[in-house]
């Protein structure tokens, strides 16, 4: 009888095992494209879906983890995008979150997009008919709003934090970037609008009341984020070009950046050419001291914060090299030596 028990307790101590393992390690397939789960599936057909789509290789182990995961009564209907899911166990989750609902596409905008990124996105994804749509409400990139007679769309009587943008101006700067879940069907002024209450949303009391506090505006720690979010990667180095930069304006010395010239020029060099430097344009900050007119790009909340509080340091110079370290020096003539050790012509 021991024996018998000992045998039982051994069958079921394997077989606990093995739905471990069919949880936590059996490898999904490739997911090629959104898998929907439509109203009313049931769990067999899910699974029968999912290794049509090969996502499941095999609907045994993936039954036994749906078992065992304790969410086979939880799968949800909607879109689900499963790339990269590494274990049965992540795909029963991402199934069970509740996904898109099947007339739902998603918009990712990257920190430092611009509006021509954003408008070519929105093109490719089929919730614009070209950009020209798109520009008349967000304003057209790199454009000088000064010589303009008619500017896009206003949305500052929505939108307290664009009280001090220029009327005939752009939102360039004010497009929050995110993950967005929007109808097919959209429209793009709705899509705009979402962006702007984002931005609403992270620019928190507390933010707002530090740049009134620094004796800055809005507009003035938009701008300077776009720049910081264009030129370097990490929040410390973010920082600490902040505090150059401000310093910098301080006693008149021009900005110097080089994503200002690629925003006016169109190109996205590492280190922009001398040609490119002398080239007229109001974003320019080699030639007009002072901040660009209007953001290079829409700033993620990290440049924001590094924009609102720089990190005090003694560097008046930095480069970004090819690999995105950043190379700070106290002289111009630290600032030549890092350029000929760092950067290529």
């Amino acid at each position: 009888m021991i024996v018998k028990l000992r045998r039982f307790a051994a069958i079921a101590a394997a077989l606990a095992v093995a739905v471990w393992i069919a949880v936590y390690f059996s490898t999904p397939g490739r997911a090629g494209r959104p898998f929907l789960i439509a109203p009313g599936d049931g769990a067999e057909r899910i699974i029968g879906g999912l290794k049509d789509a090969g996502v499941v290789r095999s609907a045994l182990i993936f039954k036994i983890a749906l078992s065992s995961s304790g969410l086979a009564t939880k799968l949800q209907p909607g879109s689900y995008d499963l790339t990269g899911a590494k274990s049965y166990r992540e795909v029963i989750e991402r199934l069970a979150s509740g996904g898109m609902a099947a007339n739902e596409v998603t918009i990712r905008i990257l920190e430092g997009w611009t509006v021509r990124d954003i408008a070519r996105l929105l093109n490719k994804i089929g919730l614009t008919r070209g950009a020209g749509e798109f520009y008349a409400l967000a304003g057209e990139p790199a454009a000088d709003f000064r010589r303009a007679k008619t500017g896009p769309r206003d949305f500052s009587e929505e939108f307290s934090f664009l009280a001090d943008k220029p009327a005939r101006a752009g939102l360039e700067g004010y497009l929050f970037p995110d993950t967005y879940r929007v109808f097919d069907d959209a429209k793009t002024e709705d899509i705009v609008r979402t962006m702007l209450r984002n931005f609403d949303r992270r620019l928190t009391p507390e933010l707002r009341a530090e740049i009134a506090a620094a004796g800055r505006t809005t507009r003035d720690i938009v701008i300077m984020a776009s720049i910081i979010e264009r030129e370097v990667r990490t929040d410390e180095d973010r920082a600490a070009v902040s505090d150059i930069f401000w310093r910098r304006l301080k006693i008149g010395m021009p900005l110097q950046a080089d994503s200002t010239v690629n925003y006016a020029t169109g190109k996205s060099l590492p280190s922009v050419l001398t040609e490119d430097t002398k080239v007229d344009s109001p974003y320019n900050t080699y030639k007009y001291p002072g901040l660009p007119i209007c953001p290079i790009g829409n700033p993620g909340l990290a440049s924001i914060i590094a924009a609102v509080e720089p990190k005090k340091n003694d560097y008046w110079f930095f480069l970004t090299d090819g690999v995105g370290a950043v190379h700070y020096a106290r002289t111009i003539e630290e600032h030549n030596k890092n350029r000929a050790n760092f950067l290529r012509q």
